[in-house]
């Protein structure tokens, strides 16, 4: 893959230490993440205080607290994409405990509409439903991150976790059944 070899390098370096190293990385990754943040933006509210670019900036400052050990850019991209998504559900958790239990912020499920009249999925009511499947199913939590938050294919999804496509097509298929019975039943 084109740019594969020398963003691994200089992750790697990152890792070992050199944080100057950010600067020639971020260039290399940033139209893609910044797809990524648009996409997480465009499910939010019109009303959001953030925007694509502050939600990638966030993210890259709390990079430096991550403790993986980052292998290649389909990795660096989850795992940026996963630190945007926590920050708009702790943004969400602030509004909310603000509000005291007022507006909350809804994402859009489009793959997991089967069924359901409302597309909209209350963003920490997902989050509470992803954090109780990550102690039993981790693998499906991180389905969710990539195929629906992150935007990838099926078959960049199926690459990023070392399966085939026909297994994430049922792994797929039991998480969407499964996030549909939590979320409609209002039962994270």
């Amino acid at each position: 893959m084109k740019g594969q070899a020398p963003i691994t390098q200089l992750l790697g370096e990152w890792q070992t230490g050199d944080k100057a190293v950010m600067t020639e990385i971020m260039p290399l990754v940033y139209d893609e993440l910044h797809r990524v943040a648009r996409r997480y933006m465009h499910r939010e509210s019109s009303q959001h205080t953030l925007q694509a670019t502050a939600l990638i900036n966030e993210a890259f400052c709390r990079l430096g607290n991550v403790e993986t050990e980052i292998r290649d850019r389909g990795h660096f991209v989850g795992i940026v994409s996963m630190l945007m998504r926590q920050i708009l559900v702790d943004h969400a958790r602030a509004k909310a405990t603000k509000k005291r239990g007022g507006e909350v912020n809804k994402v859009s499920l489009n793959d997991v509409q089967v069924g359901t009249r409302d597309p909209s999925v209350d963003v920490l009511a997902l989050e509470s439903v992803l954090e109780v499947l990550a102690r039993t199913d981790p693998r499906k939590v991180r389905i969710a991150e990539l195929y629906y938050f992150c935007g990838m294919t099926y078959d960049q999804t199926a690459s990023a976790l070392g399966i085939s496509t026909s297994t994430l097509h049922r792994e797929l298929a039991m998480l969407k059944a499964l996030l549909l019975q939590k979320l409609s039943h209002g039962h994270p």
